[in-house]
């Protein structure tokens, strides 16, 4: 268990520090610590995605993409270590001065209510299988890969070993998040079922949390007292909808191992939140190459977000381009969802 917590401990921790790359000039974020985890995370879903998907389809090694992402994270967190020494630690010592006026605001209590609420949850979604029809499918897969250094080369099954990528790996291959989770757990020496059960959703959880509370914050006027509000009945929700004998019950935040529970529950707020920060910035450039970056890291979770976030995109896209008579504020988000549309392409063309 102590390798479990601390394994999720340093994900998130290499999710920050990777963040920090982006949040370091963002004026509105620079000292938020879930704007810099999220952005750590979509950058190294969006690393693996345009790797993985070739490398999967040329039959290459589990220990390949290992390296690789080894290489690319160390990069990165060796570049953000470099800005926070230039910076003497600014970026801490401004979390640890949120902290003190936390702790002195009476107006919490709510925040503080919520994270009781997630702090259970991600108690229940760590020690709780919760299985799902696709379930047994999806933990095969991440343990044979680990196991055999193969991807998506198996029956999930009967072991069979298949030899090419059918079937349902098919979708699995142009949105590896399983091969992300594989990746992850031969990195840290983890059994692949323990860390898609146990640890994935001990960051997760509270990321597609972050996520919520980053986007109730804006809507709420930066008012924690109505955020935190807000966040109690986002939770609430998801402990209600989860009691629920429905079909698809699966895309709920307990099942945020899968990709169609990240895309629901954390890629569609956090990209809401990114197309009204470029709605709402003078110089919207940066920002568009985090939403760019957004949005092809959010391809890996599911065939299904390179339907959901470009349409979602291209939506936005027309209505702020009418709105502020501007065919450049229209173009440019229309040119970001490229990457996704051709990936979804390929997929419909397999």
């Amino acid at each position: 268990m102590v390798q479990i917590f601390c394994g999720a401990v340093l994900i998130l921790f290499i999710c920050n520090l990777t963040g920090q790359l982006w949040v370091n000039r963002w004026e509105a974020y620079r000292d938020s610590l879930w704007m810099a985890t999220l952005m750590g995370l979509v950058t190294l879903f969006a690393a693996f995605q345009v790797v993985a998907v070739p490398a999967i389809f040329m039959k290459a090694k589990l220990h390949v993409l290992v390296i690789y992402m080894a290489a690319v994270m160390i990069v990165l967190s060796v570049l953000s270590l470099i800005q926070i020494v230039r910076s003497r630690g600014a970026y801490y010592v401004h979390q640890l001065e949120k902290l003190r006026r936390a702790l002195k605001d009476k107006g919490n209590v709510w925040l503080l209510l919520a994270a009781v609420l997630i702090l259970y949850q991600t108690w229940y979604a760590t020690s709780h299988d919760a299985l799902n029809g696709d379930d047994t499918r999806y933990v095969c897969a991440i343990v044979d890969a680990v196991e055999t250094d193969e991807m998506l080369m198996y029956h999930p099954a009967t072991g069979e070993y298949l030899g090419e990528i059918v079937s349902e790996f098919k979708k699995d291959a142009m949105a590896p998040v399983l091969m992300f989770w594989a990746m992850w757990a031969k990195l840290l020496g983890v059994h692949g079922g323990a860390f898609a059960h146990t640890l994935v959703p001990l960051f997760m959880v509270p990321l597609a949390y972050g996520a919520a509370f980053l986007l109730g914050y804006k809507l709420c006027g930066k008012d924690n007292r109505w955020t935190g509000m807000f966040l109690c009945v986002y939770c609430l929700f998801n402990l209600v909808n989860h009691t629920l004998p429905i079909e698809g019950i699966g895309k709920t935040i307990y099942y945020m191992r899968w990709g169609k529970s990240i895309l629901y529950c954390l890629l569609i707020p956090f990209v809401i939140l990114l197309l009204m920060e470029v709605m709402d910035a003078k110089k919207a450039g940066q920002t568009y190459v985090r939403l760019g970056v957004t949005l092809l890291g959010g391809c890996m979770a599911s065939t299904m977000s390179c339907i959901f976030l470009p349409f979602l995109t291209g939506v936005w896209a027309v209505w702020d381009g009418i709105r502020a008579k501007s065919f450049r504020r229209f173009l440019i988000p229309i040119l970001l969802c490229i990457p996704a549309l051709c990936y979804g392409l390929f997929y419909y063309s397999l």
